[in-house]
């Protein structure tokens, strides 16, 4: 078995082979009977499960050489033939197959942390920045950039998207962000205008800034609107950051804060056929 990576070597005075076993760095010593269980290399540990591949008996394999010192592993060769790595540090403990961790922003992002957050009370370039679908589509890391772009401002613009009626759950795949919930529309919801709607939603008229399903028990975190057609005047769609207005209001209005946080309000949906769905949340 070879060794699939190598990282820059270091002083083979680092390790030396001893009766019992081989000591690393003059302090640590790892047994014969120990080593091989520890092997990292692609043969012996999995890159994708973080765990050994094997379960043979190795209790009386014994090393035989020391081939290589490197930054996280040491290359050894047993006397059943084998030649693997054995880890060093942390990094190495993951294998030849280590996976660097993601960006700190982008981890930091996932956690919705503010700190990484922009928060925005007007337009400004960063949350109007429109994204070409194919290119965002094109490879794992432009992808990614999309999606860190839609953490960070909590609003994100494809233009250039396939426009057939149910397209948006092929949109969905590509940007691989499923699974996606099916709820009391199905699992998309077609807007389209009616004459005489039981929901403001469905006809020509301005709506003001709202939060769709605000009757269920858990409102869906993340929401994704597919324009297919427009053959009505007006339609243009208007966002705005809670977020922000949550802080102004904080920070400007404490008693008005404290009362938003702690007051509930009863939402209620009453379907000419249906099923009424109602539930009371507190109005942030």
């Amino acid at each position: 078995a070879g060794i699939t990576r190598h990282l820059s070597s270091v002083s083979s005075d680092r390790a030396a082979l001893e009766e019992r076993g081989v000591v690393i760095d003059g302090t640590q010593l790892v047994l014969h009977n120990e080593s091989r269980y520890l092997c990292r290399c692609a043969e012996c540990f999995g890159a994708s499960s973080n765990q050994p591949l094997h379960t043979n008996d190795y209790s009386d394999v014994k090393i035989s050489e020391v081939k290589e010192v490197q930054d996280h592993f040491i290359s050894l060769h047993w006397d059943d033939g084998h030649t693997g790595i054995i880890p060093t540090s942390q990094t190495g403990a993951y294998g030849n197959g280590y996976k660097p961790t993601p960006s700190s922003r982008n981890y930091d992002l996932s956690l919705r942390k503010n700190s990484v957050q922009t928060f925005w009370g007007s337009p400004n370039s960063g949350v109007t920045k429109r994204f070409q679908y194919g290119d965002v589509v094109s490879s794992s890391e432009k992808t990614k950039e999309f999606l860190a772009h839609f953490m960070e401002y909590g609003l994100g613009f494809l233009s250039n998207t396939p426009h057939q009626p149910d397209d948006l759950l092929q949109i969905l795949k590509d940007l691989k962000v499923t699974p996606y919930w099916d709820n009391m529309f199905g699992i998309l919801s077609k807007v389209s205008f009616q004459s005489d709607p039981t929901n403001q939603a469905f006809n020509n008229q301005r709506l003001s800034a709202h939060t769709d399903l605000p009757y269920y028990t858990q409102t869906p975190s993340v929401y994704f609107f597919h324009c297919v057609a427009n053959e009505l005047d007006g339609g243009e769609s208007f966002w705005s950051d809670t977020f922000s207005a949550v802080q102004h209001i904080r920070e400007t209005d404490p008693e008005m804060f404290a009362l938003l946080t702690s007051v509930k309000i009863p939402f209620r949906q009453y379907p000419r056929n249906g099923t009424w769905q109602a539930a009371t949340q507190q109005s942030n």
